[in-house]
C-alpha cells in the first residue's frame, strides 16, 4: 500500500466520526461503538497490527479512562443532589445579585467558573453544565458552553500539568513553552468567547442586543486570557488558568449594581464546591501534599508493557467529588428514600456516558498503539497512525506545515478525548519538524498544544461528559455538528497566526 493511501486512511477515523455526528446526528454512545469498531478494523486490517495487540490496547484504554468514569459518576451524583435540594438554583440566583443581567451571569459561569475549576484541576462540566441549565440555558447549550468556556485556555489549566507533560515530551523548558502558549491562547479564547451568544439560544437573554452580547463575550474572554498571560510571566503557568477565571469572576461581580448577600443557606449551598476547591487547591499547591498524594499514595500497574497506568485517588478529583456528595447528603439531611432516588437518577443519567467514555478510551489507545508487533516488542513507524498523520502533513505541506500543526493537535484530541494524549502522540515530532524547517520549536509546540485544547469542544469524549449533567443525552450529534467545524476553523486561524510568528 502506498504512503499516499496510508496517509489518507490515517485520517479516516476523523472523517467517519464527523460524518456520523454531523450528517447523521448520532449519539455519543453510537459514535463510540462505531468509532471503536472502525478503528479496530483499520488498525488490524490496514495498519497490520496484530489482533491481540489491538485488543490489549483497547483494554488499556478502558482502564486508563477509569478515573474519569469515576469523575463522571461522582459529578452526576453531586449535581443530582444539588438539583434535588434546590441548591444549584439558589446559587444561580445568588450570582444574579452580583451581575446586571442573566447574560452576564451566564458569562460568569461559562468563562469565569469554568476556567477557575479547570485551572484548579477540577473537571468543569459536572458543575458548570448543571449550573447553566439551572439558569435557564437549554440542555444542548449548557453542555456545549461547559466546554467552550475553558477550551481556549485549556493549555494553561490543570495547575500547569498539561505544560509539564509537554515539557517532558519535547525536552523544552516549561516556561519556554508557557509564554507562546499563553499568547496563542488569547485568540483561541476570543474565538471561543465569540461562540457563547450562539449557544445561548433559548435563554432569557436571546435576541436582546445581540451585538452587545458578542462585545461582552469577547471582552470577558480577553480579560480572562490577559490575566492568564500576566500570571504566566509573573508566577509561571501553574496558576494561570485559575487566576484568569477568578479574575473575571471578581471583575463581573464588582461591576454589578447590587451587593451579594451571603446568607447561611448560600454558605451551605456553596460548601460542597468550597470543599472541592480547597482540597484540590491544597494537594496541587502545597509541595508536601502534592508529593504525598501524587508520588507516594498511588497505585500503578501495566496491561501492556509500553504503558503504565497510574491511579492517584488522593490527588484526583473523583475522591473529593464523592466526599462532597456525602457532605451534601449530610448537610441537606436527605432521607433514605431521597438518597435512593438520587442514586437511581444518577445511574440512569450516567451509564451511557460512562460506557461511551470507556469505548472512546479504547478507540484512542487502539490508534495510539497501531503498528506494534506481537507483545508490543517493536514499533513500525510506517504503520503507526499518529506517525503517518504527522509525517504526511510535513511531507505534503512543506513550509506551510505550521498552518496545520494546530489542526493536528485538534485531531489528536478529537480521536483520543485527551489533550495530553494528543501532545504525547505528536509532541516530539514537532521538535524534529522545527529543526527541518528552521523555525522556533517552542512556538510550533505551543501551536500543537493550543490546537489540542481547542479540540476539546469537538471531542465526542468531552461532550459525553457534559451531556448527562444537563439533560442533553442523545443530543450529542446536534452539538458535534456545530463544534466540529468550529474547532477546525479555530485551529486553522491559530495556524495562520503560528505561520506568521514561528
Amino acid at each position: 500500500m502506498t504512503d499516499n493511501l496510508l496517509f489518507l486512511l490515517s485520517w479516516s477515523p476523523v472523517l467517519v466520526l464527523t460524518v456520523l455526528a454531523v450528517g447523521f446526528k448520532q449519539s455519543a454512545l453510537a459514535l463510540s461503538i462505531y468509532g471503536t469498531l472502525f478503528s479496530l478494523i483499520l488498525s488490524v486490517w490496514i495498519f497490520q497490527t496484530p489482533v491481540s495487540v489491538a485488543l490489549m490496547a483497547s483494554l488499556d484504554g478502558i482502564l486508563t479512562t477509569f478515573p474519569l468514569l469515576l469523575v463522571i459518576f461522582a459529578g452526576i451524583l453531586l449535581s443530582q443532589l444539588l438539583m434535588t435540594t434546590g441548591s444549584l438554583k439558589r446559587i444561580v440566583n445568588w450570582f444574579m445579585q452580583g451581575v446586571t443581567s442573566a447574560f452576564m451571569r451566564n458569562i460568569l459561569i461559562t468563562i469565569g467558573v469554568g476556567n477557575f475549576m479547570e485551572g484548579a484541576s477540577v473537571i468543569a462540566e459536572p458543575v458548570v453544565a448543571p449550573m447553566l441549565r439551572a439558569g435557564g440555558v437549554l440542555p444542548v447549550g449548557a453542555a456545549t458552553l461547559s466546554i467552550v468556556g475553558y477550551s481556549g485556555l485549556m493549555t494553561l489549566e490543570l495547575s500547569g500539568m498539561i505544560l509539564a507533560v509537554h515539557s517532558l515530551i519535547t525536552g523544552l523548558p516549561i516556561q519556554m513553552l508557557a509564554i507562546p502558549s499563553a499568547w496563542l491562547s488569547i485568540p483561541a479564547t476570543l474565538m471561543m468567547a465569540a461562540c457563547i451568544p450562539f449557544f445561548l439560544k433559548g435563554s432569557e437573554d436571546e435576541g436582546i442586543d445581540f451585538g452587545r452580547q458578542i462585545f461582552i463575550s469577547l471582552t470577558a474572554g480577553l480579560i480572562a486570557s490577559i490575566i492568564a498571560l500576566l500570571t504566566v510571566y509573573i508566577a509561571g503557568p501553574s496558576l494561570a488558568g485559575m487566576t484568569g477565571g477568578l479574575g473575571l469572576i471578581l471583575i463581573l461581580i464588582r461591576m454589578g449594581i447590587r451587593r451579594m448577600a451571603v446568607s447561611r443557606q448560600i454558605w451551605l449551598d456553596l460548601s460542597p464546591f468550597a470543599f472541592m476547591m480547597i482540597a484540590l487547591f491544597l494537594v496541587n499547591t502545597i509541595p508536601f501534599l502534592k508529593a504525598l498524594t501524587f508520588e507516594h499514595l498511588r497505585l500503578s500497574f501495566q496491561v501492556i508493557p509500553v504503558h503504565t497506568i497510574i491511579l492517584t485517588p488522593f490527588f484526583s478529583a473523583y475522591l473529593y467529588l464523592f466526599i462532597a456528595a456525602g457532605l451534601a447528603v449530610r448537610m441537606f439531611r436527605l432521607n433514605r428514600v431521597q438518597i435512593i432516588q438520587v442514586m437511581q437518577a444518577g445511574l440512569k443519567k450516567g451509564w451511557r456516558a460512562c460506557l461511551s467514555m470507556a469505548l472512546f478510551g479504547a478507540m484512542g489507545q487502539i490508534i495510539a498503539y497501531s503498528g506494534y508487533s506481537d507483545n508490543f516488542a517493536t514499533l513500525n513507524h510506517q504503520l503507526h497512525i499518529p506517525w503517518v498523520l504527522s509525517e504526511g502533513l510535513k511531507h505534503y505541506t512543506g513550509s506551510l506545515y505550521p498552518l496545520f500543526v494546530p489542526v493536528l493537535g485538534w485531531a489528536g484530541t478529537f480521536l483520543t478525548g485527551y489533550g495530553v494524549a494528543s501532545l504525547m502522540l505528536f509532541g516530539q515530532l514537532q521538535i524534529q519538524a522545527a529543526g527541518l524547517l528552521g523555525i522556533s520549536p517552542a512556538w510550533l509546540s505551543a501551536g500543537l498544544a493550543v490546537g489540542a485544547s481547542i479540540g476539546s469542544i469537538s471531542s465526542p469524549f468531552k461532550i459525553a461528559i457534559a451531556a448527562p449533567m444537563c439533560g442533553a443525552v442523545g443530543k450529542e450529534g446536534d452539538i458535534l455538528r456545530w463544534t466540529i467545524p468550529i474547532g477546525i476553523a479555530c485551529s486553522i486561524v491559530i495556524g495562520m497566526i503560528l505561520l506568521a510568528v514561528a
